[in-house]
């Protein structure tokens, strides 16, 4: 049986037959450890990343059978798979695709630690559930609903009850007693500890006791900073526009959610640092259960460095953006370019502490704060001291969107044929199932890079008074042009250019369109950038003024649009 075939039938009979969330896991747990000393070792890790995915977010749900399973048997299965993982992850011979499904796998993975892998874990619900001063039907609703469900078969489904139930019994802060509510906000962390859903803070504060005092001063600082941004309300979109005609404040938020970003890099050192090591066999199970927290702060640092990145880049714009970096650097002022560069240096090395090619991550970094710390000059040699530092930045910039670029080709290599398979078999939306490359792209740091890359791009090509192209899909071809506006003409082969990218316009018209002039700037990785790479569509943006009416006067004719020309589309 061809391999997609035997993963499809395999993983369609655990949905189908297999309904407890527990067996599940332990079916899986067969498959994927069974498979990892063989050639087929990432094919196992991708199915696995995606089959639990699904699960963690219901589109996989889970049933009772009338067994009752308690919930240590999760987690002695997912101790099991972790430390499979954490083998692999540490192996010289492990590939970069394969790290990157691992990073995938981990976040589904229930927790382990001690106390859910007693006989009798979560007995607390049990307590609550016969509580003296609340009305007989909510302890009736509580024992049913919950305390039932996860003594038989606890699983993903059950801490959205949890929330449900505790949204309720908070509703009205006086109707039930404060030890009463107290506990159910007690069993609710614990459901969330349980499926390693915590917040950051909270994970971070759990291996506290595990830090040496290096360690330690990099978390605090880290806690710190974070806590001032939450204080501030820095992260809120609205907070930093209001903030706009303040400027100090407002470069003062910058600065912060720099520092911050900064005080992440570092800490996130320390643990990856922490983890290179790979298990002994012998290592204690309370030890594996720590490396657990350590990895999962690890990935959740990872995870919020992306929220840090957006929102410098909204605070870049609200202060000016690429057109603000051009003309200080026309007046030889390039002090606001360290920030843009230093939170690049950040997203660079996030990507390489994730493991996705760090010798290049790390050349790029260093070339970063070479130029941060060179600066400009008035003259270098015989050259104009802009000219050479423009250029210069535009190289490093140009080899940081390669690197995005690269990551961006990979996962579809890795996900689409898998993604749309797994979810035809075992019924996923086709929404779901269609999103499911885009989203993992767009929810990662590589998106903040490459939107990093696009703004920097634009501020030295502007600087340099270079063309207004940018081009997103190299490639030639030649047709007709054509104005898009709401749906694609259709036209056996055509040229298209548009005013605006609203959503699917690529993969709408199938295969007549040949290629797309789009006349704004758009992120590299933005969903429009990403379909057209997938379907091979020739992509460029134009925003030269002159540039787009010299376009706009070609529709309807016959061009050729080739992206090494010094102006991509010509009359044939």
């Amino acid at each position: 049986m061809p391999l997609l075939g035997y993963w499809e039938a395999e993983f369609k009979y655990i949905v189908e037959q297999v309904i407890l969330h527990g067996n599940k896991l332990e079916v899986m747990c067969e498959l994927l450890v069974g498979n990892l000393e063989s050639g087929d070792r990432l094919e196992a890790l991708i199915f696995s990343a995606i089959y639990l995915k699904w699960i963690n977010t219901g589109q996989i749900p889970c049933f009772e059978d009338g067994g009752h399973p308690r919930p240590n048997r999760h987690a002695e299965i997912s101790r099991l798979i972790f430390r499979e993982l954490e083998r692999i992850y540490c192996m010289k011979d492990t590939s970069l695709q394969e790290v990157l499904s691992i990073r995938k796998i981990h976040p589904c993975l229930p927790s382990f630690k001690a106390e859910f892998t007693a006989s009798v874990p979560l007995t607390r619900i049990r307590d609550v559930a016969h509580w003296g001063d609340i009305p007989h039907d909510l302890k009736l609703q509580i024992k049913h609903t919950i305390q039932n469900k996860l003594h038989r078969n606890a699983g993903p489904e059950d801490l959205v009850a949890t929330e449900a139930m505790l949204a309720r019994i908070t509703r009205n802060p006086e109707e039930y007693s404060e030890a009463f509510v107290e506990q159910f906000k007690i069993i609710h962390h614990e459901l969330k500890d349980f499926s390693m859903l915590g917040n950051l803070t909270e994970q971070l504060e759990s291996i506290k006791e595990s830090f040496g005092d290096r360690s330690l001063s990099a978390l605090t600082l880290f806690l710190e900073c974070k806590e001032m941004i939450i204080i501030e309300s820095l992260v809120d979109v609205q907070r930093l526009d209001n903030l706009e005609e303040s400027k100090d404040a407002l470069d003062k938020s910058i600065d912060l959610l720099l520092k911050t970003a900064q005080s992440l890099n570092a800490l996130r050192e320390v643990i990856v640092k922490g983890l290179e090591s790979s298990l002994r066999n012998d290592v204690p199970d309370a030890a594996i259960a720590m490396r657990q927290k350590w990895r999962l702060c690890e990935i959740g640092l990872e995870d919020y460095s992306f929220l840090l990145l957006s929102r410098f880049l909204n605070a870049l714009e609200v202060v000016g953006g690429a057109q603000q970096l051009k003309e200080n650097a026309e007046s030889k002022n390039v002090s606001s370019w360290n920030g843009p560069l230093g939170s690049l240096f950040v997203g660079i090395r996030q990507l390489g502490l994730s493991g996705w090619k760090p010798e290049e991550c790390t050349a790029i970094g260093n070339e970063l704060l070479a130029w941060k710390e060179k600066g400009l000059s008035e003259k270098e040699g015989s050259e104009d001291g802009k000219a050479v530092w423009a250029l210069r930045l535009k190289a490093t910039l140009d080899r940081s969107r390669r690197l995005t670029e690269e990551y961006s080709e990979a996962l579809p290599q890795m996900f689409p044929q898998k993604v749309e398979m797994l979810g035809k078999a075992l019924g996923i939306p086709e929404n779901s199932v269609r999103t499911y490359n885009e989203a993992e792209i767009r929810a990662g740091v590589i998106f903040q890079v490459s939107k990093l890359c696009t703004l920097l791009l634009k501020a030295v090509r502007s600087t340099l008074g270079s063309q207004g192209w940018d081009v997103l899909v190299p490639g030639a071809a030649h047709g007709t042009l054509i104005q898009a506006i709401d749906r694609w003409a259709v036209v056996k082969q055509i040229l298209c250019y548009l005013k605006g990218a609203p959503g699917d316009e690529v993969t709408a018209a199938g295969n007549n369109i040949k290629g797309v002039v789009l006349l704004q700037e758009l992120p590299h990785l933005s969903h429009l950038g990403v379909r057209a790479g997938q379907e091979k569509v020739i992509f460029v943006t134009c925003e030269d003024d002159d540039k787009i009416a010299d376009i706009q006067k070609l529709n309807g004719k016959c061009v050729r649009h080739n992206t090494t020309s010094n102006f991509p589309v010509k009359d044939l």
